[in-house]
């Protein structure tokens, strides 16, 4: 879990450093929410780091995503992208779980669906 939680952070990170480094012709502006669509490609390209890193088993890299829901949270709205692998070795971790603010930047990932 611990090394879940390191990758999780360390997409995080890297996932804004590009906006860190960002020269001219950009701008500071309010960012559009992304549509239940780019949440489900993104949580997509979250998941596959999670496996690239071993963070989850390589069985993850072909489960589709599922049921995808915005919830309301103090903190804003999140996206909720949920993944079922029918090859999961442990039941309790039969489910993946991605979060994501409304811009879609990556908030979480776990196997409860809890935040």
């Amino acid at each position: 879990m611990k090394k879940f939680i390191q990758a999780l952070t360390a997409i995080i990170v890297f996932s804004s450093a590009g906006q860190a480094l960002a020269g001219a012709g950009h701008s500071h502006g309010v960012s559009e929410p992304i549509s239940k669509e780019q949440a489900v490609q993104r949580a997509s390209l979250i998941k596959q780091q999670l496996v690239t890193s071993q963070q989850i088993s390589s069985t993850w890299t072909e489960v589709a995503g599922g049921n995808t829901e915005q919830r309301s949270t103090a903190g804003g709205n999140l996206w909720v992208v949920e993944y079922a692998n029918p090859k999961a070795e442990d039941d309790n971790k039969g489910k993946l779980f991605v979060f994501l603010d409304e811009f879609g930047n990556p908030v979480g990932a776990n196997h409860s669906g809890d935040l």
